[in-house]
């Protein structure tokens, strides 16, 4: 629109031209050279301008159209983004509940490892058990058939009472009434128990002495505990003499506290005078805790 004007202005100066003078003709005619000039130079300004214009606006429209791409783009990055986060706190949550899971099963692995290990502990306490178990059995045989005749005879007999093997002799075969002196008969029958608790060097065993519940005062036996306790210690000093391993018997006066039968009879008092020959069970094979039996 400004260069259309120019041209309105320019019309009118070519028709006053020919009013002039030739020579101002010619000046005319050389400035409107140089105004065409100058008029296509503008236009040539007008078009590379119009071009630029157009090539700034494709520019602009592509810088617009990869803006736009670029918005997308950024939009679904977000959106990767935050499933990816969404993605991350949800494998953080399964390593929290693997790793509490994982705890859970160290320790009970533990907890196995301690039951296995204490099953195995116990399981070789009751083996131990069971073979001393078989090896008292066995002694108990040989008790049996070694002191056969003795038992036949009524001097002694031989049981086993609460995992102990008990050689029960009455007093009348050993001491006299208020005695602590063996009889010729006693003698002769603690020694043939000698000779076969003397092949037990392994086995301990204890003397213990029992009376009736009648009462005993004199200068030597106060009471039938000392009367009891005499009686042991007399048959250990014979075993002893008869190669009893000395280490392994003691001896024990439990008077009238320990009847075995009622001291109200006669029959009853006279059972309850007695020595008795305890082997003790072998309480190296229990544990420090006995096995506990889960129902």
């Amino acid at each position: 629109m400004r260069f259309s004007k120019l041209t309105v202005h320019i019309i009118p100066l070519i028709l006053l031209s020919a009013c002039v003078s030739s020579g101002k003709h010619e000046a005319t005619l050389a400035e409107m050279d140089t105004m065409r000039e100058s008029l296509g130079s503008a236009q040539e300004e007008i078009n590379r301008n119009q071009q630029q214009i157009e090539q700034t606006e494709k520019a602009l429209d592509t810088a617009k159209m990869q803006n736009a791409m670029a918005q997308e783009e950024i939009k679904s990055n977000q959106q990767q983004i935050k499933k990816t986060e969404q993605e991350l706190e949800s494998a953080r949550k399964q390593i929290v509940t693997a790793t509490n899971e994982l705890m859970k099963l160290e320790s009970r692995k533990q907890n196995l490892q301690e039951e296995l290990s204490e099953s195995q502990v116990q399981m070789a306490t009751l083996r131990s058990i069971e073979n001393e178990t078989n090896r008292r059995n066995q002694i108990y045989e040989k008790f049996v058939e070694r002191l056969k005749t003795m038992i036949d005879g009524g001097q002694l007999t031989v049981s086993i009472e609460q995992g102990r093997i008990v050689i029960n002799l009455p007093n009348n075969v050993l001491f006299k009434s208020g005695s602590a002196k063996l009889n010729p008969e006693g003698e002769e029958a603690l020694t043939q128990i000698a000779s076969v608790l003397s092949q037990f060097s392994d086995r301990r065993f204890q003397i213990e002495g029992h009376t009736d519940n009648k009462p005993i005062k004199s200068a030597r036996f106060p009471s039938n505990w000392e009367l009891s306790t005499s009686r042991a210690l007399t048959v250990i000093h014979l075993l002893t003499d008869m190669d009893v391993v000395p280490e392994n018997i003691s001896a024990a006066g439990f008077g009238e506290f320990r009847p075995r039968a009622d001291n109200e009879t006669e029959e009853g008092r006279q059972f309850n005078r007695r020595i008795e020959i305890i082997m003790l069970p072998n309480l190296d094979i229990l544990s420090n805790e006995l096995p506990k039996i889960t129902p």
